[in-house]
């Protein structure tokens, strides 16, 4: 649906239907929404019903009406929702991404997917450290900051800012400051954690329970480096704000639906029963995101497409998506599979495991060092796990950066082609995260040998590439995309449905 400029489709309360009105300004801040605390009638903020919603006109963003798959023209700015497709309710919540050394943030007022705030606390135990906000306009009446000299004043048109200096903070102190610079009068209906595997016990977001924090710490093992930071993440927060609910959105969750026949391994099915062993895939908030946002721009119903989704960054995977469903991706039953990482090995054959085991003389925590923290592109390169210093060293002349980044598309190219082939073909190929949004070299490199799939590469689109954006040629049989991910509102997203169960 093609709409005549910026504005919004007005429904008739009586009905599904609407009609295009130009632009309306937004809400006053803050919006009304539930606050969950002790559960008493005097601590509960005012809940539209769902007749208050239908008896109301409502002007839905294209950003909302197109993470359901809403199509819409590229660059217009609004779509037309169903009402029953709108969520009843109103919600603030906080989105966090716990890593070892860097806590990412978001504050996002939903389901409209406004974002408040968004922030960061990088170099966490370093003397390097320092934690920076950018907060929406409209919440400059409400903002803390810890000095004023800290106050980054913002250009004209630009979010206030604040960016400040925390040499060697802790984890807890970290949280401090975080809960200290969310704006005081604006009190928060959930806390949403990115937890990396939930195993076989999740298939969607669910409200955290100590059964799902036990649920999580068992799945430690086969992500090392991620579940019990943001098991962390999960108890400093409830030290916080005990009476706030938590919620896990897990990346495994989007793949659990796969077919049976792609999550088996080919061993005894006694010892994959036994102890749990399948393939389950990861980065499923960036995934589903992006397909839908693919959809969106495609103009097309997600249902209908074939879609290989490239989500390159510090954590790699690759994954098909055939009608909306996850039908096979590259990360499997560990964290360090499937494509190469910054320090991690991707694919390795298990007879070089069982050398260095059984041959060589390492223990198995050895070995586990060594896939995890001491291979991938820092491996490869010996000398860094950082993709845009390998490139800065590749052009001057570095062998082992060159041999890094030419592996890596390697593995990516690979990866196409057999998903190619599993999904009888490919509508579009989207590229994301940090790497796939960012390096456009690799996704010449990656795009240029797909021309037998139909895939044309437009080399100056390509180069210029920012935000949302198509990368091929008019001609291109494949649409090739760059979207930016955005988990943080996927899992918002996955949250506000899941507050309206409880």
């Amino acid at each position: 649906m093609v709409l005549p400029g910026p504005g919004v489709i007005r429904l008739d309360p009586q009905s599904t239907t609407g009609a295009f009105e130009p632009p309306v300004q937004p809400p006053p801040f803050p919006l009304p929404c539930r606050r969950f605390s002790t559960g008493s009638p005097q601590e509960t903020r005012p809940t539209q019903t769902n007749l208050e919603v239908r008896r109301q006109a409502v002007g839905v963003p294209v950003e909302q009406a197109a993470l359901h798959g809403v199509p819409f023209a590229f660059g217009a700015p609004f779509a037309f929702f169903s009402l029953r497709d709108i969520p009843i309710s109103m919600a603030t919540i906080l989105v966090l991404n716990c890593g070892s050394s860097t806590i990412k943030f978001q504050l996002l007022d939903m389901p409209a997917g406004r974002r408040l705030l968004k922030g960061a606390i990088e170099k966490i135990g370093q003397q390097e450290s320092k934690g920076r906000i950018s907060y929406d306009a409209s919440l400059e009446p409400f903002r803390r900051f810890s000095s004023p000299q800290e106050e980054h004043p913002s250009s004209k048109g630009s979010p206030p800012s604040l960016e400040e200096s925390l040499p060697a903070i802790s984890y807890a102190d970290a949280f401090d400051w975080l809960f200290a610079h969310l704006p005081p009068t604006l009190p928060l209906d959930a806390i949403g954690h990115r937890v990396v595997h939930g195993g076989p016990y999740f298939n969607q977001t669910v409200r955290i329970t100590q059964e799902v924090v036990e649920h999580i710490q068992a799945c430690s093992s086969l992500a090392p480096l991620h579940n019990p930071i943001q098991l962390e993440g999960i108890r400093l927060c409830k030290t916080h704000h005990g009476e706030i609910p938590q919620f896990a959105s897990f990346d495994t969750a989007f793949h659990r639906d796969k077919p049976e026949v792609h999550r088996i391994f080919a061993l005894p099915r006694q010892l994959c029963t036994q102890f749990g062993y399948e393939k389950y895939g990861f980065h499923g908030a960036s995934h589903r995101y992006v397909a839908r946002r693919a959809a969106a721009l495609l103009q097309r119903p997600l249902e209908e497409l074939r879609l290989i989704s490239c989500h390159l960054g510090g954590g790699s995977s690759i994954t098909a998506i055939h009608r909306g469903k996850a039908l096979d991706t590259t990360a499997t039953y560990g964290t360090c599979t499937g494509m190469p990482m910054g320090s991690r090995s991707g694919d390795i054959d298990v007879a070089v495991i069982l050398d260095l085991i059984l041959q060589q003389g390492y223990s198995p925590q050895e070995v586990s060092d060594i896939l995890y923290n001491q291979s991938g592109l820092f491996g490869i390169s010996g000398i860094s796990s950082d993709m845009a210093e390998l490139e800065r060293l590749e052009q001057a002349g570095h062998e082992g950066a060159h041999l890094a980044r030419e592996y890596y598309v390697y593995m990516i190219k690979k990866f196409i082609g057999a998903f190619a082939a599993l999904l009888e073909g490919v509508d579009a190929i989207i590229f994301t995260g940090g790497i796939g949004e960012k390096d456009h070299d690799i996704r010449e490199r990656v795009c240029r040998s797909l021309g037998w799939l139909g895939a044309r590469i437009d080399l100056t689109k390509n180069r210029g590439a920012q935000g949302e954006t198509p990368i091929s040629t008019t001609d291109s049989r494949v649409t090739l995309l760059v979207i930016p991910t955005d988990e943080e509102l996927e899992i918002a997203l996955e949250i506000t449905e899941a507050l309206e169960n409880i």
